[in-house]
């Protein structure tokens, strides 16, 4: 079944995010691309980290897209990734997932200080761009610096 991203309700941002990994506890890549109501883009980001677990960088590539949309001025935020672990984890109450107690209850936090949020796991058919971009990190030999892009 195909999977089609579609345009945050008006006056909301979506930020999509995405981790991409050599092995689970390997290099890394994470990305995030935040989008308008229109569907501009408006800034995506990339960042490759030398070891970690698929599912403890899905979690920190989360909490930094929902810090760099509130910089960007983002007031109502749409969370979208495509890891059902982390978008549950931050959703639920409690947490099964010992090892993201700490990025939850952060991305949690960061969330609350927004207007208003939403959050919803997407199938990776349609987090495509940010699939495919947090891939294409793994290649970059700098590791530990983000790089993000501001295209307003």
């Amino acid at each position: 079944m195909e999977v089609m991203w579609e345009k945050p309700s008006e006056g909301w941002w979506k930020i999509n995010f995405d981790e991409a990994s050599k092995g689970n506890l390997g290099p890394s890549g994470e990305i995030f691309i935040v989008r308008d109501w229109k569907g501009d883009v408006l800034a995506m980001g990339a960042k490759k980290i030398e070891n970690g677990t698929n599912n403890v960088v899905e979690a920190l590539i989360a909490l930094t897209t929902i810090k760099i949309g509130k910089k960007l001025g983002a007031q109502k935020v749409h969370l979208e990734g495509d890891s059902l672990i982390t978008i549950q984890a931050i959703i639920k109450e409690s947490i099964e997932a010992w090892n993201l107690q700490n990025s939850v209850e952060k991305n949690r936090e960061e969330l609350s200080l927004c207007e208003d949020f939403r959050i919803s796991h997407f199938r990776r058919s349609g987090n495509m761009e940010a699939d495919i971009l947090s891939k294409w990190d793994l290649t970059f030999e700098n590791v530990g610096e983000l790089r993000c892009e501001d295209f307003r």
